[in-house]
């Protein structure tokens, strides 16, 4: 009897050291993996508050990355927040303006939004932003270095042959590469400036007010218009005052102008 006692005692202490060990082992494992990481593994088991608040961690500790938002915004979206998703969906895409699956899914956001974007701009406008969202600011770089080669491959040319053709193929190929050049370079510095600028916001709570003054509107006539989550605005101005708060001047469209409250807008 004492013999059974003793094995099943053997048993059932090697189980909880079995446990133990591989509770450690997990803690262990947890405990090496980076924040984005375990935003991952914790959006994996559709825990996607811990997901969030690993995300946010993730940029504050170890910097922000086109997928560090991409994947902060899928975890806001599967929580109904869908103006902190369209955000992010945006800060990915200023980072990476290739990225084709935060701009799938910005889409797909904003098919859901209340306000339909409205175009803020002229066709010339539309046409420069749609230049700058075809490759980030390095890429841009990395294609002015290359244009500017070619540039000297025809200087050269034109320099060095004795072929009539050739050299006035190398000197009319060279002024339009040199204008190419100019071009992919002012690009790249526009690109660099839209990544770090932060002109546009979102509309955060399910419906905002806009004034027609940096104050809460105290009659009708001083309601400007309303706007919804997700909506898209241009920040023009800013005013702070102690009485009414820090105030937003915003565009939305090509000229529909109006103030908000700075609480209720994210900057992208």
């Amino acid at each position: 009897m004492k013999k059974i006692y003793s094995l099943l005692s053997s048993l059932i202490l090697s189980s909880l050291v079995f446990c133990i060990a591989q509770t450690s082992g997990t803690v262990s494992k947890e405990a090496s993996m980076g924040f984005a990481e375990r935003g991952d593994s914790a959006y994996e088991k559709d825990n996607f508050v811990a997901a969030e608040q690993f995300y946010l961690r993730a940029i504050k500790e170890e910097g922000s990355s086109p997928a560090i938002f991409y994947n902060l915004g899928n975890a806001y979206y599967r929580q109904g927040n869908l103006g902190k998703a369209v955000v992010n969906y945006e800060r990915a895409l200023k980072l990476d303006p290739t990225d084709d699956d935060a701009r799938t899914n910005l889409e797909f956001v904003q098919e859901k939004l209340t306000d339909k974007q409205l175009d803020d701009g002229s066709v010339m406008t539309n046409l420069w932003n749609n230049i700058l969202a075809w490759f980030g600011a390095d890429s841009w770089a990395w294609i002015s270095i290359l244009l500017f080669s070619v540039f000297i491959a025809c200087a050269a040319t034109y320099l060095f042959s004795s072929i009539i053709s050739v050299r006035k193929f190398s000197f009319f190929g060279g002024i339009i590469v040199f204008f190419l050049t100019l071009g992919a370079v002012l690009v790249s510095f526009a690109a660099a400036n839209r990544a770090q600028s932060s002109d546009y916001a979102i509309i955060l709570p399910p419906s905002s007010q806009l004034s027609t003054s940096p104050r809460e509107a105290r009659s009708q006539s001083e309601q400007a218009f309303l706007l919804h989550e997700g909506t898209k605005v241009l920040v023009l101005d800013s005013i702070n005052t102690a009485a009414e708060g820090k105030w937003y001047e915003v565009r939305v469209g090509a000229r529909e102008r109006a103030w908000i409250k700075a609480s209720e807008v994210e900057k992208i």
